[in-house]
């Protein structure tokens, strides 16, 4: 019997769009946090933070565990954690239990969107896999978007806990829904867990990470965040030295063996640090130059993510039929356009609905290039080595999105403490500084789209289907010491 894919996928979708959600909610309710628990910014930011760091430190394991675990067990593994973390974090009274539950939901989150994106894949035909990406991008792109503008309506009138509140029975009424509806896809592999790639990725990506995001509060200069993140560069060096020694590797360094996965994969991580980075700094310069109300703030991103999850969409079915080559090179001219335009016309006194429309602008130029570039990386491999894609695509995207956002921060700080001019107008300086940083990134984008070696969406599917992979290793044992 043939199983229809978006009944498959749907308890992915919720619980993909929950976790994605609650990256962003706690954003706008930090002040609120940080006066019911008598906490400093300093230490309430680690409520972000740490939700961050565990899912970065998670997704590495998740594709050995994609591939050794069935759909179902890994589901309701995941959920039932960032259940779990959801419902610790919102009845908790201390601060440590708090920090707990969000570390315990970033486990749940960085198993689920690779296993979501790797469900996506096996499910849909690679003819239609523009389509699939599509529907990933409404919960990539529109989730984060929405959270800082949900909590800014809650904490209005409500406590913070009702973030947590309204989370929890849904997830857990997507559990049951689960047991019934999801079923298992793909095939399981017997392998042993490499326990030194774990200490490795644990220690190197958890390290740049965390160093990253404490470098700006340290300052430039400061020993401790720098030291920290050259231990994790050697970490993550002696990862994937290893990966390439194992038969059954946590992360296969082999996909970027093909450039048509390997330059989408880095222009999508460029896009990701480009939208991590105007979601971050708008709201930044809507409340602490314009002097807006989290509500105000919030709703300033509103149009932008159904721009964007709408965009998405449509893109995706446009690739599964024109293909990647008109859509590329024309999509990132405009973002590149649309970013310089906010970084010249965002002052003190710019209309609150031009930024809103300049903002939707750009989301929507997001979501029209994020589906095919996706799509169009993952079509390219070989289906031996397609699984491995989800974990890989995610982790550099994750990564490049928080160490992105990290150093523009810092670069905000920085400018703003060297300018010789007063509170509010030092901070529009430092916002100025960091959207020029994000418009020469885009920029470096857009010459990439010019090294891609294009082919048509059935010539992919083709070449997929009957490449041959090897693995390329200097050992292919699993018990290499």
């Amino acid at each position: 019997m043939k199983r229809k894919p978006g009944l498959i996928i749907a308890s992915l979708i919720v619980a993909n769009f929950m976790a994605q959600l609650m990256q962003t909610m706690l954003n706008t309710a930090l002040p609120q946090m940080m006066q019911d628990l008598g906490i400093s910014a300093n230490r309430a930011q680690w409520l972000i933070t740490v939700y961050l760091l565990v899912t970065g430190i998670t997704i590495p394991v998740t594709g050995f565990l994609i591939r050794s675990y069935t759909t179902r067990t890994l589901f309701f593994v995941s959920v039932g954690a960032f259940t779990t973390g959801t419902l610790i974090a919102g009845f908790s009274s201390d601060f440590t239990f708090i920090l707990a539950g969000r570390a315990i939901q970033g486990v749940g989150t960085g198993l689920l969107v690779p296993l979501f994106m790797n469900t996506m894949i096996l499910v849909f035909p690679k003819e239609k896999i523009g389509t699939a990406m599509g529907l990933g991008s409404l919960i990539v792109g529109l989730a984060p978007a929405l959270g800082p503008t949900i909590s800014g309506l809650v904490i209005q009138h409500h406590s913070w806990r009702f973030l947590f509140y309204g989370v929890a029975p849904i997830t857990i009424a997507n559990l049951v829904v689960a047991y019934f509806c999801l079923k298992n896809v793909g095939e399981i592999e017997k392998a042993k867990l490499d326990r030194r790639s774990i200490l490795y990725s644990t220690l190197g990506f958890g390290g740049l990470l965390y160093g990253f995001s404490i470098v700006g509060e340290q300052g430039v200069s400061a020993r401790l965040s720098w030291s920290i993140i050259a231990v994790g560069l050697i970490m993550v060096f002696l990862f994937v030295k290893r990966q390439f020694k194992l038969a059954v590797p946590l992360l296969d360094f082999n996909v970027f063996r093909y450039p048509r996965f390997t330059y989408p994969s880095i222009i999508g991580v460029i896009l990701y640090i480009v939208m991590a980075g105007a979601e971050l700094l708008l709201p930044i310069y809507a409340q602490n130059v314009r002097g807006l109300m989290p509500r105000e703030s919030g709703l300033l991103l509103f149009p932008g993510a159904l721009l964007m999850g709408l965009f998405g969409w449509l893109s995706g079915k446009v690739y599964d039929r024109f293909g990647l080559r008109l859509l590329i090179r024309i999509g990132f001219f405009f973002i590149v356009a649309i970013t310089l335009l906010l970084t010249i016309t965002l002052t003190a006194q710019m209309s609150y609905s031009l930024l809103v429309v300049i903002y939707a602008l750009l989301m929507a130029g997001m979501g029209f290039m994020l589906t095919p570039v996706t799509a169009f990386a993952v079509a390219s491999l070989p289906s031996p080595i397609s699984t491995y894609a989800p974990p890989m695509t995610t982790a550099i995207r994750f990564l490049g999105m928080s160490m992105g956002g990290a150093l523009l921060i810092t670069l905000m700080t920085f400018t703003a403490d060297a300018s010789l001019v007063a509170f509010p107008v030092n901070m529009l300086e430092g916002i100025h500084a960091a959207f020029w940083a994000l418009t020469a990134i885009a920029a470096v984008g857009f010459l990439l789209t010019f090294f891609i070696p294009f082919v048509s969406v059935q010539q992919q599917v083709m070449e997929s289907r009957q490449a041959p992979y090897e693995r390329r290793s200097s050992s292919l044992s699993n018990h290499d010491h």
